[in-house]
């Protein structure tokens, strides 16, 4: 009987740990919603219709890291290297103003993508 309850313990405990550290997968149209989800920033149409053309790129460059077989280290170096680009390109973009702002506003709308995926931790 005690074999049994071990036996069990140690499939349930694998079980769990398993679903834990299981990463779901974010579809590419969601995570590009959310990048384009600048109406709180108050951009010109212009600077919107750039920011979203420059986001559709930006997105197609994440999912093919996500979705190539790197492994998990090296995902993580191509999303910081990404980041630093993006950064970059986005400042010259938006301008300091609104960079900053559509920084902030990010981290907060990527907050539940992150939590779905940890690799997206790393963009913004």
């Amino acid at each position: 009987m005690k074999k049994s309850f071990y036996i069990l313990s140690l499939l349930l405990s694998l079980f769990i740990s398993n679903n834990v550290f299981a990463q779901e997968s974010v579809p590419k149209e969601v995570m590009l919603n959310t990048l384009n989800s600048v109406n709180k920033l108050k951009l010109s149409n212009y600077k919107t219709s750039e920011l979203m053309d420059y986001n559709m790129g930006y997105t197609d460059k994440i999912y093919t890291i996500l979705e190539g077989s790197l492994s998990e280290k090296d995902k993580k170096t191509a999303l910081k290297t990404l980041k630093s680009d993006s950064e970059k390109d986005l400042y010259d973009l938006l301008g300091k103003k609104y960079y900053k702002k559509y920084q902030k506003l990010m981290e907060t709308e990527l907050k539940p993508l992150k939590k779905k995926n940890n690799l997206l931790k790393y963009l913004y």
